[in-house]
């Protein structure tokens, strides 16, 4: 997926380089952790001008932006365009659990007779999780699913070398003068193992395992799917990352 060309390096000032992201952005949600501390927008924007809009998101942490505009999408087995584009948004709901906010978004692609993918958001104290879910609709009961395209877009550089092959989860990242994310998934039955690469110096890619007897493939099932849960913990310090419960609550 292309991303917008650098507005630095275009000489834009600063100022506008914090509202450049959210300017293009169409139907935001945004759902905050109990504390008030870290919170979660969802929006639809542009990968690049003129393109179609994607669903996308940010995380900031303390009132600062942790993860910049990442693009969110599934690539459907022959089927174009990325379930992720060209959507529409239909309704939205937040709720609250056991020590999170939640958001629950649900949007239909190509009007009335589109695909339909809902996107499940939680907030904790600790950090957020997200996960797609897939309803049973005319164009999608066979689900088929090449990869996935769920972007880690960082504030800050975290480069490439690392990342080059691939690398199993959790991943954890320092954003300096902002704090510590790590990278993980709590998994669902028959969703498939992901794996981080860079694609840019700043942004890591989802990649999913292939089926053993189709490697053409990473899952091929009916609908309604649930993926697995996509987990951003959020901490000050690198050693409260891993041990902040955050997984464990997702699990039950």
């Amino acid at each position: 997926m292309k991303r917008v060309l650098g507005l630095a390096r275009l000489g834009w000032p600063l100022f506008l380089l914090c509202f450049a992201p959210l300017a293009l952005a169409q139907d935001e949600r945004s759902v905050t952790s109990p504390d008030g501390q870290i919170e979660f927008r969802l929006f639809l924007a542009q990968p690049e001008p003129g393109a179609l809009f994607h669903l996308a998101y940010q995380v900031l942490f303390h009132g600062k932006l942790l993860l910049d505009t990442s693009f969110l999408g599934l690539e459907m087995h022959n089927q174009e365009p990325i379930l992720g584009a060209n959507l529409g948004l239909t309704s939205s709901h937040a709720n609250s659990g056991a020590h999170y906010n939640s958001l629950t978004a649900e949007y239909m692609q190509n009007g009335s007779l589109g695909r339909r993918l809902n996107i499940e958001v939680r907030a904790y104290n600790n950090g957020v999780a997200f996960r797609y879910v897939v309803p049973t609709s005319l164009p999608v009961e066979d689900f088929q699913l090449d990869d996935e395209s769920t972007e880690f877009s960082f504030a800050r550089e975290v480069g490439t070398a690392p990342f080059g092959h691939g690398s199993d989860v959790p991943v954890v990242v320092e954003q300096r003068g902002i704090g510590w994310v790590a990278i993980s998934e709590v998994s669902t039955k028959d969703w498939p193992r992901m794996m981080l690469m860079a694609t840019e110096p700043k942004t890591l890619m989802t990649r999913l395992a292939r089926l053993p007897k189709d490697p053409s493939l990473a899952m091929h099932a009916r609908t309604p799917v649930i993926s697995s849960w996509r987990v951003i913990s959020i901490s000050s310090t690198r050693e409260h990352l891993l041990d902040s419960g955050l997984l464990s609550a997702l699990e039950n």
